[in-house]
């Protein structure tokens, strides 16, 4: 089971999506539990007895405890340099990526999240780039992809439906579930969704979200149209092999013309 503190799984997911999760994760009996917090433990019979917040009590054989991130700076002479860090203990940094101290770059887990190697890697790259006047790489990915390899997998890119919302933003949404895919419902796990947010006025594409069987995957060609800035009439004009998972986005994208015409 995973207790939830907050009224959905993964602050930073979509909440349409957090639920999606929750309820593949409930199909394979990992019951989710929100609103809640651990205020106990104790050793108990073959494992551990865990009360909640609630009042409830769980008897569990194991126990993980996943409650964010610290950086591992000591011994790195970081504060004996000068090196500046925030608040939180993160590393400051500019946008590319120098520290306080002239010469002295930091990328990755240092500087705080998202905390993901490939987001690591690209922002060390446009370091090293900067530090050895190299004029391969100047920036990091203004749409930087997220996901979790969870069961099913996980991954968004752009706003949320809650960020549109609060942005003030007049949007719309498409949606397409695995379960009405070929690919998905062959391979035997049609859980999950692909779901497009876009702008009304000219459908240019603003997030994409992704619950499902290899989503850290499909991600990638979302991304690539928001990268140009497109709408999402280029998965209506593209052609995508069938039996494939990635058909899913052609199918949400009619599914969000179609919202549109309703709105008339």
């Amino acid at each position: 089971m995973t207790i939830v503190g907050g009224s959905h799984l993964l602050p930073a997911l979509d909440v349409e999506m957090a639920g999606v999760l929750a309820e593949s994760f409930n199909s394979m009996s990992i019951r989710v539990i929100l609103m809640t917090t651990v205020a106990e433990v104790a050793r108990g019979g073959a494992g551990f007895e865990v009360k909640l917040a609630d009042g409830h009590v769980l008897q569990v054989e194991k126990i993980l405890v996943a409650t964010g991130r610290r950086p591992q700076i000591e011994g790195l002479g970081l504060v004996e340099a000068g090196v500046e860090f925030d608040a939180a203990g993160w590393v400051r940094v500019d946008e590319s990526f120098r520290t306080s101290i002239p010469g002295v770059f930091a990328a990755g887990d240092v500087i705080g999240p998202p905390g993901l190697a490939a987001v690591a890697m690209e922002q060390a790259r446009v370091a090293i780039c900067q530090a050895f006047g190299f004029e391969f790489k100047n920036e990091t990915d203004h749409f930087l992809p997220t996901y979790i390899f969870s069961i099913p997998e996980v991954a968004w890119v752009g706003l949320t439906e809650e960020q549109a919302r609060t942005g003030g933003i007049a949007y719309e949404v498409g949606r397409c579930s695995f379960s009405t895919n070929a690919k998905a419902r062959i391979s035997g796990f049609p859980d999950g969704l692909v779901k497009l947010v876009f702008r009304v006025p000219d459908k240019v594409l603003l997030g994409v979200h992704i619950v499902g069987e290899l989503a850290s995957e499909l991600i990638h060609i979302g991304q690539f149209v928001m990268h140009v800035g497109g709408t999402i009439d280029r998965f209506i004009d593209a052609t995508f092999a069938v039996p494939t998972r990635s058909e899913a986005y052609k199918f949400a994208a009619y599914d969000g013309l179609q919202r549109l015409t309703r709105r008339v």
